[in-house]
């Protein structure tokens, strides 16, 4: 991301799916959704925590499988 800050996440495919349909449709200007919503990693003493990701910040990313 622009800065240097960098987010790891352990999502589903279904997940992965979802965002990387949220980031070609805003690549190719077909959804006005400035920004994709995680809702992962919750650890501390909240019942949710989202991380709002904005497009125009994403520089690259990087998807790993595993089994």
């Amino acid at each position: 991301m622009v800065g240097g800050t960098e987010k790891e996440y352990d999502l589903t495919m279904d997940e992965v799916n979802a965002f990387l349909n949220w980031y070609d449709a805003k690549a190719s200007g077909g959804t006005v959704k400035q920004y994709y919503i995680f809702n992962h990693n919750i650890t501390g003493p909240f019942t949710s925590r989202r991380d709002y990701i904005v497009f125009d910040k994403i520089i690259d990313f990087e998807i790993m499988q595993y089994n």
